[in-house]
């Protein structure tokens, strides 16, 4: 039953890395995804980042996780993303390093019981979603790994008693590899591989240099878990994937034809004569050698990957499909994005409906460029109908969001953001229930009605390019409240000076009180729409700076 039981422990072990996974994720979340985003822009910082994250949070797939979610954002740039995948390579060794100088001198499954005990009560008895939980979750994952690997290492110390493993040594070392990419491949996990041949070592079920191959393979079938996860995905994941594959398997075919002929060599310069840390400083030396090796050459590197993709950018899925919605850090920022773009969308569309192009298209195009979105310029109803497309996906986007378990604070930010979306779509559906009567005061042969326009377009062209500056240039906070302030002021001004046109012409103009109910009524749409869209800019511009600011709120109807 030996042969059973390994496998028993083998999930045991999978399932507890699984818990402590979850468990560190959750209670460290916050600090590390923070720790992500502030990742310097020098390699040896974004390198340094991946190799300390990873070895706290015990899991290179949930750092990948991370960094492809703040990469698709636009929160991470390529370059820190690779730093940060290719460094959590090295991070991920520690658990090999902990497990061959305590694991093997303990008796584990004592050890597991109680911890397993504990942390179920733990579990049972507190409330879900809360760091006592966590912790317990933590501590459960350990046991489950320490009880795991104990049946492992027990059931592998008895396999020679009832099989011949004669038969299985002494083979060439290339098939040692591919045994290691196989079985990584089939467990998606190359430290339940270590595991697996720190095991076979310790019951001498394999020689040192067999064990050696073995993990080079396991090294190398790890990117399995990148490239499936890349399958179908955005440009940016696929680019990530190749580096990975591509420093691994560079990294992976020098170990096996340099390092591994030179083992003895190694570890007599390195004083090591156990061999669990031999295969364990093995492992952390061809990583960090690596390392060492692409460091000097990480821009190029990742300046090359990215060239190789240059051909795809039309295909890429758009941001807010890219991002993932259970990092809701990053899927905040993403949604603010999108968020600027559909304000950028809104303010072409006002100018475009008195026939205006904006003087700056050309650096509008190019802000919203990273949401894969589209604006148009002068026509309006092209412009309101990719509004609306646009309007839909944060809809659906934000949804996905309200799933998850969110913070204070995370709320505030996702009612914030859609309250911007509803301004901006309030403004536009304004414009556009009055096109008709603008079009009117624009051809009708009445003297006031033409002045009347030209006022409202005159208006609209100041107002706009001021919007406009203030969405693609950088400005104080300071002199943005002023100038938000003083755009409120102009808005209830205009007016004014709308109404006394109207008031003041009407008797020389017409006595026709269906005209004088349009004109003022496009005075009073046109503030409306300019006071929601100047209320969702500053929003835009100003409030995120100010943690839990939502004093803008208004009771602005969501359109369908």
């Amino acid at each position: 039953m030996s042969p059973i039981n390994f496998i028993f422990g083998l999930g045991l072990f999978l399932f507890g890395m699984s818990q402590l996974e979850y468990g560190i994720r959750k209670l460290s979340d916050v600090r590390l995804r923070g720790w992500l985003r502030a990742s310097t822009g020098t390699s040896v910082g974004s390198v340094g980042t991946g190799v300390v994250a990873t070895a706290l949070l015990q899991s290179s797939s949930m750092v990948s996780l991370l960094v492809l979610a703040f990469a698709s954002a636009g929160l991470l740039p390529f370059l820190n993303a690779v730093g940060i995948i290719l460094g959590a390579n090295l991070g991920t060794t520690l658990t090999g390093w902990i497990v061959a100088i305590f694991g093997f001198k303990l008796d584990l499954e004592s050890l597991a019981l109680p911890l397993l005990g504990v942390s179920a009560f733990a579990i049972a008895f507190t409330k879900r979603e809360t760091r006592p939980n966590y912790s317990a979750m933590v501590g459960l994952g350990i046991g489950l790994l320490l009880f795991g690997l104990g049946i492992m290492k027990t059931s592998m110390e008895t396999i020679p008693e009832q099989w011949d493993v004669t038969l299985l040594q002494g083979h060439s070392p290339l098939l040692y590899l591919l045994f290691g990419v196989l079985i990584t491949v089939a467990v998606q996990s190359s430290s339940a591989v270590m595991m697996m041949a720190l095991a076979a070592i310790n019951a001498n079920f394999i020689a040192l240099p067999e064990a050696v191959a073995l993990i080079i393979g396991a090294d190398l079938g790890t990117t399995s878990t990148t490239v499936l996860g890349s399958l179908g995905g955005s440009a940016i994941k696929r680019q990530l994937a190749l580096a990975h594959c591509v420093f691994n398997l560079i990294v992976d075919i020098a170990a096996f034809l340099l390092l591994l002929p030179l083992l003895p060599l190694l570890l007599s310069s390195l004083r090591i004569n156990d061999p669990l840390i031999g295969l364990v400083a093995f492992h952390s030396t061809m990583n960090l050698l690596g390392l060492m090796a692409f460091i000097p050459f990480l821009g190029h590197f990742s300046g090359w990957i990215e060239k190789l993709f240059a051909r795809h950018v039309n295909q890429r899925k758009s941001l807010l499909e890219r991002v993932p919605t259970d990092i809701v850090d990053a899927a905040l920022v993403a949604l603010e994005n999108a968020s600027r773009s559909v304000v950028l969308q809104a303010a072409c569309n006002a100018m475009g409906l008195f026939n205006m192009s904006p003087e700056r298209l050309e650096a509008i195009k190019e802000a919203v460029h990273q949401t894969d979105a589209t604006v148009e310029g002068l026509n309006f109803e092209k412009g309101y109908e990719n509004l609306k497309r646009q309007e839909g996906e944060i809809l659906r986007f934000a949804a996905q969001i309200q799933l998850q378990p969110l913070d204070e604070q995370e709320v505030i930010e996702l009612e914030r953001l859609l309250r911007i979306t509803r301004r901006v779509i309030y403004c536009n559906k304004t414009l556009k229930d009055i096109r008709h009567d603008l079009r009117e005061l624009r051809l009708n042969p009445v003297p006031v009605m033409n002045e009347l326009y030209e006022l409202h377009r005159s208006y609209h062209k100041s107002v706009y390019q001021k919007l406009l500056d203030l969405l693609l240039n950088e400005h104080p906070k300071e002199y943005l409240l002023e100038e938000f302030e003083q755009l409120e002021v102009e808005n209830d001004q205009h007016y004014d000076n709308a109404n006394q046109m109207v008031q003041s012409r009407t008797a020389l103009a017409s006595s026709d009180t269906t005209l004088i109910s349009l004109q003022l009524n496009v005075n009073r749409e046109i503030r409306l729409a300019c006071q929601q869209i100047l209320r969702a800019v500053r929003s835009l511009n100003i409030d995120q700076t100010i943690p839990g600011n939502i004093s803008l709120q208004s009771n602005v109807p969501v359109n369908n």
